[in-house]
């Protein structure tokens, strides 16, 4: 299982970018496969092209990343912005339930 931790990003473009390739590897590392990583990433995006709207040239996101025991939960802020996101992995909830 993955550790918890939390990134400060810039929201300029080539920063933004990473977010999606930092949480599709989370989701692998937490026993997710790599579609289940790639979901991850999709939602992720999403959950950032919708937090950035309107923010400044200047903000930054933060996202900070723990595993459950249903898979891994994402926490994204940005201008007193926040969403979550979560991706239940089948791998986890079977370790789960014993």
């Amino acid at each position: 299982m993955a550790d918890a931790f939390t990134l400060h990003l810039p929201l300029e473009s080539p920063y933004r970018a990473l977010a999606p390739e930092v949480a599709s590897r989370y989701a692998e590392l937490s026993g997710g496969s790599a579609a289940d990583g790639a979901t991850l990433a999709t939602s992720l995006t999403a959950a950032i092209d919708r937090l950035a709207s309107g923010a400044g040239p200047n903000a930054q996101m933060d996202l900070s990343f723990r595993p459950n025991s249903s898979g891994v939960h994402v926490d994204l802020s940005c201008n007193r912005r926040q969403e979550s996101v979560h991706l239940t992995i089948p791998v986890a909830l079977k370790k789960a339930d014993g």
